[in-house]
């Protein structure tokens, strides 16, 4: 059992404060070793027959037969959670998602270990950081509380969310349903009219980025030879306006999959273009191709806005995002989220409205923004910071409040124009197009009227690595 849990964390903090790297690997493992026991044994009870006859079969062939589980050390382990494919099952078995846990390499722990314990070579402050933050993330999981409640906890299958009053189901839930079945997001940014939003877009969001920026840029600490990377840079103009001269950067690398974009932009001081994919197979090995060729050793701030809920796997590419940046340094997600607003005196319009746009084939995911903080401590990230700018309607003029409407409504109904236009004889098609189009047009009448009331906030995640 771990008891005295919080001294035990304590005294492996003011080793890694000291500067005893090697003891808080040591330590930090032998908890690690408690913890995974412990997990092991609740497996063995709790999950279906079959599965436990998995485990006890990893435990046999990496105990030879002669000893089980709870005499492994922590090498072994390892191994049998990886032979077994423990968290898997533990994921089907309890409904809840481990991205965070499996994302954690715990075989190159067990390197740091043996080679504490076979050779003389010492251990650095960052590999100790590493080794307490994978002990801190599988304590998350389990809870702070007793061990052995902890891990009981763990194992409970989560339940199913419960129906709204009445056995309504919500705009988010019908949404989230629709994005398991969606390939991809039609989405274009090429057209005038868009690239014209885009850009009133930017000056929306440019105060909420420059606070991120400059959060993340303090927390990087370097003034200069600085790399970047933007993520869905489009033309370039938000890349532009946001990796600032006086920031420091050697080299920002902006990437798009729309070439007809990148074929606007123009390389010039530290601002460099390319096409690319960031969900193609060959995502890796193409962006270290433009690194080796640009010479960028590593990146100090990935940047991406509004770019996360057009991807089909975002967890698997920040994943992969996440091995390109540097120790300390930071990745900065911006978005929207269309739980997050919040309107009066329409009559319901906006509401109509959002319900219209998100029931469309291919469209992009608009609860996204909610996800962010859950999906970077998914792979990996834990020091994660929240910022929120409201836009509103209050005390702006006529021609602002018109911005507001083409910054946030106008470009819905190109949705149902590309539904239409996939299938041009279908009648439900054709209505649905229609209706969201005289609908738009009745809200941007609504959003000039003085009391009516609209506020939409933009969210931002800053991890540091």
């Amino acid at each position: 059992m771990l008891t005295n849990k919080h001294n035990q964390l304590e005294k492996i903090r003011n080793f890694v404060r000291m500067g005893y790297y090697d003891s808080a690997i040591k330590e930090s493992c032998s908890i690690m070793e408690e913890v995974l026991k412990s997990i092991y044994r609740q497996a063995l009870a709790e999950l279906p027959f079959a599965e436990r006859g998995d485990l006890l079969e990893a435990e046999n062939a990496i105990g030879r037969g002669t000893k089980g589980y709870a005499d492994f050390g922590f090498g072994q382990l390892v191994a049998a959670f990886g032979r077994s494919r423990l968290l898997q099952k533990w994921e089907r078995h309890t409904g809840k998602e481990f991205g965070l846990l499996k994302s954690i390499s715990l075989d190159y722990i067990v390197e740091l270990r043996n080679r504490l314990t076979h050779s003389s070579a010492g251990c650095t402050e960052n590999e100790a950081r590493l080794v307490y933050d994978c002990l801190m993330s599988w304590l998350a999981v389990i809870g702070y509380s007793e061990l052995e409640r902890g891990v009981e906890s763990a194992f409970e299958k989560q339940a199913a969310p419960a129906a709204p009053a009445g056995g309504a189901v919500s705009t988010v839930q019908k949404h989230t349903a629709y994005l398991k079945q969606k390939t991809e997001s039609s989405y274009q940014s090429s057209k005038a009219s868009e690239r014209k939003r885009l850009r009133i877009q930017s000056q929306f969001s440019l105060e909420s980025d420059h606070k991120s920026f400059l959060y993340a840029l303090k927390r990087i600490g370097r003034k200069e030879k600085l790399y970047g990377l933007d993520i869905g840079c489009a033309d370039g103009y938000v890349t532009e306006s946001r990796f600032l001269p006086e920031y420091g950067f050697d080299t920002v690398l902006g990437v798009d999959t729309n070439q007809t974009m990148l074929d606007k932009t123009k390389e010039h001081d530290c601002f460099r273009y390319r096409r690319l994919d960031v969900e193609s197979p060959d995502f890796d090995d193409e962006l270290e191709a433009l690194m080796e060729e640009l010479d960028i050793p590593g990146f100090d701030l990935v940047f991406s806005a509004l770019t996360i809920h057009h991807l089909k796997q975002p967890k698997r590419v920040l994943r992969k995002l996440r091995r390109f940046l540097n120790p300390g340094g930071a990745i900065i997600l911006r978005g929207v989220d269309d739980g997050a607003l919040v309107s009066y005196g329409d009559d319901g319009l906006v509401e109509k409205i959002v319900e219209e746009s998100i029931n469309t084939k291919n469209i992009s995911d608009r609860f996204h923004a909610r996800k962010f903080y859950s999906l970077l401590r998914s792979v990996g990230f834990t020091d994660i910071k929240m910022n929120y700018i409201e836009n509103d309607t209050v005390g702006i003029t006529p021609d602002e409040r018109d911005e507001l409407f083409r910054y946030y409504f106008k470009f819905r109904s190109d949705y149902t124009a590309r539904q239409l236009a996939t299938d041009p004889d279908n009648p439900d098609y054709r209505a649905k197009h229609e209706t969201l189009v005289e609908d738009l047009e009745a809200l941007q009448d609504v959003f000039l009227k003085p009391d009516f009331y609209f506020m939409v906030m933009t969210i931002t995640a800053i991890a540091i690595k």
